[in-house]
């Protein structure tokens, strides 16, 4: 078996789909990920066509599982609702999804999450600058504004990538 480290965002899922689909081709294919989607097993095979897809679901439904499975993708689990779908095809490069409206739907649930630790974030270092405030040491005032810059800096990236992704289904919905 093969592992290959590669670190990717939510918002970026179509770069790595397309590295899938590449391994594949190159003659190597996807076993199993571990290090939540992080760390990639793959072994050789001939090379041949395969879809990738990435998907976010809150919950495994037995209607979802049925759907994909009568459609003959295969299922990965990455962790913490991430799932990678497997798919051959000799024609046409076949979609998981054919309307845009689920995608900007999960799109705005990742959006919401993001924002929802933003908030505990802030809260967080807030307490951190009220006691840093309180008794003050040297050391802390730089270390809890180097941390609180990169953090917020971070959601702030996040936030605006998932914002972009959801505009781009959009304006693609039109």
């Amino acid at each position: 078996m093969i592992r290959i480290c590669k670190i990717w965002w939510a918002w970026n899922y179509e770069e790595i789909e397309n590295w899938l689909e590449k391994m594949e081709a190159n003659g190597l294919r996807l076993v199993e990920t571990h290090l939540k989607g992080m760390i990639f097993y793959f072994e050789k095979c001939q090379p041949s066509k395969a879809r990738y897809c990435i998907d976010y679901q809150t919950k495994l439904t037995p209607d979802y599982l049925s759907i994909i499975n009568d459609d003959g993708w295969k299922l990965y689990q990455i962790g913490m609702g991430w799932y990678i779908l497997r798919k051959d095809y000799q024609q046409d490069r076949p979609d998981l999804y054919t309307d845009f409206e689920a995608l900007i739907a999960r799109d705005k649930l990742l959006l919401l999450i993001a924002l929802i630790l933003l908030v505990f974030e802030l809260v967080s270092l807030g307490s951190l600058v009220y006691s840093t405030w309180k008794e003050p040491v040297i050391e802390w005032i730089a270390y809890t504004s180097i941390f609180g810059a990169v953090a917020i800096s971070l959601f702030v990236f996040i936030i605006t990538n998932l914002a972009l992704q959801i505009k781009k289904f959009t304006d693609k919905k039109r």
